[in-house]
């Protein structure tokens, strides 16, 4: 559970920017492995933009150059009502997606599924060879290492309203925050130690801004530009639905059947035309994908 407006966590799931420093500011780019997915997000963290509205509900596409003329994507989404697809990952292979369920004004219950990731012929295939290693961080199945789900331990549970699957590391302590961890680059933040501190960095910084932050007082930039288009969808589907409009998606559950993920694309490569089969789920994706991977001398698809 968050303490905070279930928007305010959802858009910081729907900023990709922030992955560079709040999660990855202790990275050097000479660390990582040449062309893997950090490498690219820690060699340059302004990426650019553009966003788009579906059918679904908002997406964007955040790049950054790559080698060779190509770009680094991250394509993920925003889907009604509040589930949001994060770009970690190879596009067309992750299935991960995020619920932000409001349960009032300042509290939210965050739901988080992921399924075993199959790795295919697309854009790399294997994570660890083509993309780099996943951090400690990141694994999925985190639960060999702590006694709650995303690696993090519960409070006992109480019996009212706001009682249940409040995490041990909150703002309270400072979210156990470990400040040789941070002051020795092991971590940039120092949340828990920089181990499963991925969730905790959000919730942090999610919760810091109060339960409803004030937005009189923003000042968007371009890095927010899917938060802002998100912000409007959301409105006019509300203003749609007082006048009889059936919200996006309900009629049409197959509109939701999309995955996001990074890929490496020509310069020359439109970033949604050609990610059509990559982003399409419950398929076997077996070709090669838009671009081959050189890794040591060697084009590298599976």
């Amino acid at each position: 559970m968050r303490d905070c407006n279930y928007m305010q966590a959802l858009e910081g799931d729907i900023d990709t920017s922030h992955l560079a420093f709040l999660h990855n500011g202790a990275m050097q780019p000479e660390a990582q492995p040449a062309g893997s997915q950090n490498y690219y997000v820690v060699k340059d963290k302004s990426p650019r933009y553009l966003v788009r509205e579906t059918e679904f509900g908002t997406a964007y596409g955040a790049y950054r150059p790559a080698d060779n003329d190509n770009v680094y994507w991250r394509l993920a989404y925003f889907l009604f009502p509040f589930y949001t697809m994060i770009p970690t990952d190879v596009l067309g292979e992750a299935i991960r997606i995020r619920a932000w369920v409001p349960i009032d004004s300042g509290h939210t219950m965050v739901w988080s599924m992921n399924a075993p990731r199959v790795p295919s012929a697309t854009q790399g295939g294997f994570y660890g060879k083509a993309f780099g290693e996943r951090p400690q961080s990141q694994n999925y199945d985190r639960r060999s290492r702590s006694g709650g789900a995303g690696g993090m331990d519960y409070l006992p549970e109480t019996s009212d309203w706001l009682g249940k699957f409040l995490l041990v590391a909150n703002k309270e302590n400072d979210y156990l925050i470990d400040r040789d961890a941070q002051k020795n680059l092991v971590s940039y933040t120092g949340i828990n130690g920089g181990i499963n501190g991925v969730f905790l960095e959000d919730q942090a910084v999610t919760e810091s801004m109060g339960q409803i932050y004030e937005r009189d007082h923003e000042h968007l930039g371009t890095s927010d530009s899917m938060v802002i288009r998100t912000r409007r969808r959301l409105i006019n589907a509300a203003r749609a639905f007082q006048e009889g409009i059936t919200p996006p998606g309900v009629n049409s559950p197959e509109v939701f059947a999309v995955r996001s993920g990074g890929v490496l694309l020509p310069k020359t490569v439109d970033w949604w035309e050609g990610t059509a089969e990559l982003r399409r789920a419950f398929v076997q994706h077996t070709e090669a994908g838009p671009v081959p991977l050189e890794i040591d001398g060697e084009l590298v698809t599976a």
